[in-house]
């Protein structure tokens, strides 16, 4: 109960009590009684309407009306208080004042007849008549008993008269009041009825007790006798005052079904109005006809609206119940409805056959326990119950078997409603359940497809922020990271990318960004600090609410990268080579014509020492000079090799004592030849000038000291191995192995360690040629050669050989050297497109008696042969010339002059006469620049040999 209100209800009944004892019936007394009175009615509304707007639906309106009955009541006082304080007189019988206080009882009348079934704030067409017909009645009952009968009482008679009218007014509403109280159909109906009853009755009793009093000794106002009429109001206040509207869930809580008993009842209150009216206007004087047959036809006009609108009303809502009764038959969802027992009393098609494979007609009138199963919904009653009892409604999967065998997974949703009874709704969910496992499984075999594959597959948000959403476990081999680890840090994953890749990265970004896929290469730092190089492909795809993100797969592209580095270096390598060969050429040219006439001008000046000794300076810098383009020619194995069956351990220990001689003292050279290593083909030669530059540039190594370690084995290089030395041929090889504990060398310097002229040497060390002539013999030998290396620990280099099964063939007789400077006369064909050179061999060999024919091109040369063919003793021939090579020039010369001799010269051979640079049995060979000496041996050498069948 609310304090203020109680308190001011208090101070008004003490200002009575204050008022009665002091001032009594005085005029000041009955205007102060009066002005409480007038005040009680007042609060009674205010809290009245108070109370409307705290309520909801019905109430609302409830409120109002009572509340202006009230304040009716009070205007009324108003009018009694000034006859009674200023015209000291009580109304007269006929005064609209009187009038006014039977007004009460009509509205209160309307607020007990308004319909509970609607419950609406509103006050509808239907109410408004009911109103008109409750006006109607009231009016007449106070004309015939009260009204008509006054003109013939006196004043104090017709008071009486008027108050036990408005006494069996009061009782009749309290009589309705608490009728309504036992037909509500709603809790918060019966405290609403059951406290206006509960006024009423108080009203009625607190009046008729003052009727009493006034009747036996009457009195204005201004006694005790007041507080008859004041307390009820104030009772009324304090009501209002405490009054709260139900709760939303009490105020849809069931309800009880009308009975037919209730429906005929209130169908028939709609014709009670006109059938009173009918009955008062019979006892009513003919002088007052044209009013009694008005208020008639009014009241019956009142009642054929209010029927006619309830009609249409009913009718509209069969409609629609109708429309709402073919949309469920034909909804694709299952729909039932229950009564408060839980039978069936609606069921569509959808249902019947979801929930029992079967026909409504066979569901309806039958128990949920029932249809479907009590096995199906025996394990889900109790958690229903719960869900309705605190939720009012339940939604959950239900498995229905029907008894055919066929399982059914369905979606059902519960709810309750008001009159006990419940709406369920039913889904087939088979084909979601379908598309669900097979989604799932698809997923699996997905998700077991990318996480076999040796790659890692990852779905991101755009750009280099963007998080990583899922990442496949591979990211922990190919990274170091596990996927948690990696996935938390996903937005900065752009730290483990080198700063000189990010480019690439970025833009690769920015593609995504376009909705373009993208293929980028780059570098990624694994969480042990070691760097690999991957491939990421990805594609934008559009994500859960049309989100874009990334899909891609990151490859390892480690082996491919370090593949076609080395590919690369031996397409620079080989490039590198024509040159240098091209260059040698050139120079050995230059260099026969340098050595032959040093060597002639040396022999002129004997007699002349300080001239001998600058040509012999001379002589000495061109000698230097053939030694760089010898290795030149090696580095691009261009040189004419003379292999033979060798025994690597034989070079390897024959050169151990001069290799020593070589070392510091603070240098410690171990040498360890595999027992049972088997035979290579190489030149001799060739063979030992890879040891000694390989010792050389490792003792270089070891400007502190340290060790030398030269070994030899048999090694079989298998397709592992290949892969990651995509040059190297699988096979039976030898290993030489030349290793130094020296400073090592960077991965910048191992990529450049094989070209000519490259050197890490100060200047005045070297030529920087060492190393390529090792690499071009090697290559030309048929072998490989590579090297590892790590800064501070030393280097290895690692030299593969073909192994053969050849045994090594008996040392040949040494040959006896050619005399120096043999005097000929046979004809020899001189071919040689350098002017220079030809020159410089036509006057050497002119000047030993032999008879020299020039050519200056092989089309010159075939000319000459046909004129001199039967006097060609040796063919004397370049390699390359322009047109066609020496080797076909000889070929068809050969074919004229069948005792022909040839012998070639060259500053490299092109493969013309040389298969690989290996040089064939029989072929008599000189190689450029030769001196005059050496031209006149191998020329006399050449003619006295045999000729051999094949030139």
């Amino acid at each position: 109960m609310p304090r203020k209100p109680l308190i001011l209800a208090a101070v008004i009944v003490a200002l009575h009590l204050c008022e009665a004892a002091t001032l009594g019936t005085t005029t000041l007394g009955s205007l102060l009684a009066n002005l409480l009175e007038i005040f009680a009615c007042g609060f009674a509304a205010i809290m009245a309407f108070a109370a409307s707007r705290r309520g909801r639906g019905l109430s609302r309106p409830f409120w109002r009306i009572v509340g202006a009955g009230i304040a009716l009541w009070g205007a009324a006082n108003l009018g009694w208080m000034y006859y009674e304080v200023a015209l000291h007189t009580e109304p007269p019988t006929t005064s609209a004042v009187r009038f006014l206080f039977g007004l009460e009882g009509v509205l209160i009348a309307m607020a007990l007849f308004l319909d509970q079934d609607k419950d609406s704030s509103r006050i509808d067409a239907e109410a408004a008549l009911d109103f008109v017909q409750i006006g109607i009645v009231f009016f007449f009952i106070y004309f015939e008993f009260y009204y008509l009968p006054a003109h013939h009482l006196d004043v104090s008679s017709a008071f009486l008269r008027e108050m036990r009218v408005e006494n069996v007014e009061d009782a009749l509403l309290t009589t309705l009041a608490t009728f309504q109280v036992l037909r509500a159909r709603k809790p918060h109906f019966r405290r609403l009825y059951g406290g206006l009853a509960f006024y009423l009755l108080f009203l009625t009793v607190c009046s008729a007790l003052a009727q009493y009093l006034q009747s036996i000794n009457s009195a204005p106002t201004g006694t005790l006798r007041d507080l008859l009429w004041t307390s009820p109001f104030l009772v009324f206040a304090l009501w209002a005052a405490q009054w709260q509207p139900a709760p939303a869930g009490e105020a849809a809580s069931q309800v009880r079904r009308k009975t037919f008993g209730e429906l005929m009842l209130t169908n028939a209150t709609f014709a009670l109005a006109p059938l009173i009216i009918l009955w008062q206007i019979s006892r009513m004087p003919g002088e007052w006809r044209l009013l009694r047959f008005s208020l008639l036809g009014l009241s019956i006009v009142c009642y054929a609206a209010r029927l006619g609108i309830s009609q249409f009303r009913e009718a509209k809502s069969a409609n629609a119940v109708l429309r709402h009764t073919l949309a469920m038959d034909s909804a694709i969802n299952g729909m039932a409805i229950l009564d408060a027992k839980g039978k069936y009393i609606y069921v569509n098609a959808a249902y019947a056959r979801i929930i029992g494979n079967t026909t409504r007609e066979q569901v309806v009138g039958k128990s949920w326990r029932e249809v479907p199963s009590q096995g199906d919904v025996a394990p889900l009653v109790p958690e229903v119950r719960e869900a309705l009892q605190k939720h009012g409604k339940w939604f959950g999967p239900l498995t229905v078997h029907h008894s055919d065998g066929t399982v059914v997974p369905t979606e059902m949703t519960v709810t309750a409603i008001p009159d006990g009874g419940t709406i369920c709704v039913s889904r087939d969910v088979s084909e979601r359940v379908s598309e669900r496992r097979a989604r799932a499984e698809t997923e699996i075999k997905y998700r077991m497809l990318i996480e076999q594959v040796a790659a890692v597959s990852y779905i991101a948000e755009l750009g280099v922020k963007g998080q990583w959403l899922y990442v496949s476990p591979q990211v922990e081999a190919m990274f170091g990271y596990p996927a948690e680890e990696w996935l938390s840090t996903s937005t900065d994953w752009i730290r483990h990318i080198p700063v000189e890749d990010h480019p690439i990265v970025h833009a690769a970004e920015e593609a995504s960004s376009r909705g373009e896929p993208f293929q980028a290469e780059y570098r990624v730092t694994r969480k042990d600090g070691q760097t690999i190089w991957v491939s990421d492909t990805a594609v934008v795809v559009r994500g859960s609410d049309s989100h874009p993100v990334m899909e891609g797969l990151i490859v390892d592209i480690t082996d491919r990268k370090l593949l076609e580095n080395q590919l690369q270096q031996a397409r620079k390598m080989e490039a590198v080579g024509r040159l240098a060969g091209g260059v040698a050429h050139d120079f050995n040219n230059l260099l026969t014509i340098i050595k032959g006439y040093v060597e002639m001008a040396l022999q002129r000046c004997l007699d002349r020492p300080e001239l001998h000794a600058d040509i012999q300076r001379i002589e000495n810098a061109a000698d230097r000079a053939v030694t760089l383009v010898r290795q030149l020619l090696a580095f691009s194995r261009k040189q004419v090799l003379r292999p033979k069956i060798l025994d690597l351990n034989v070079i390897v220990v024959n050169l151990d004592q001069l290799l020593r001689r070589l070392m510091n003292e603070n240098i410690e050279m171990q040498t360890f030849v595999a027992k049972g290593v088997s035979t290579i083909k190489a030149d001799p030669g060739q063979i030992e000038q890879v040891i000694m530059n390989l010792v050389v540039n490792a003792r270089d190594a070891l400007p502190d000291g340290g060790r030398i370690v030269i070994e030899t084995s048999n090694v079989d290089l298998d397709s592992a191995y290949t892969l990651d030395h995509a040059v190297v041929r699988p096979g039976p090889y030898v290993l030489l192995a030349v290793t130094d504990t020296g400073i090592g060398m960077t991965a910048e310097t191992v990529a450049h360690i094989f070209e000519p002229f490259y050197t890490t040497k100060e200047s005045g060390r070297g030529t920087g040629l060492g190393l390529s002539t090792v690499y071009g013999i090697v290559k030309q030998s048929g072998g490989y050669i590579w090297v590892y290396s790590e800064v501070g620990k030393g280097t290895t280099f690692k030299v593969y050989l073909p192994r053969v099964s050849d045994s090594i063939p008996a040392s040949p007789a040494p040959e006896t050297p050619a005399p120096t400077a043999q005097r000929g006369h046979e004809t020899i064909l001189l071919v040689e497109d350098e002017p220079a050179v030809r020159q410089l061999a036509q006057r050497v060999l002119s000047k030993l008696g032999y008879k020299v024919l020039e050519a200056l091109s092989p089309e010159d040369a075939e000319r000459l042969a046909a004129d001199n063919g039967a006097e060609i003793h040796l063919l004397l021939t370049d390699v390359v010339m322009p047109g066609i090579s020496g080797r076909e020039l000889a070929k068809r010369l050969s074919a004229r002059c069948p005792q022909m001799r040839v012998l070639y010269m060259s500053g490299y051979t092109y493969n013309v006469i040389a298969q690989d640079g290996t040089l064939e049995e029989g072929i008599s060979f000189l190689q450029k620049p030769f001196t005059p000496q050496v031209l006149t041996e191998k020329v006399r050498e050449a003619l006295d040999r045999a000729v051999p069948l094949n030139k």
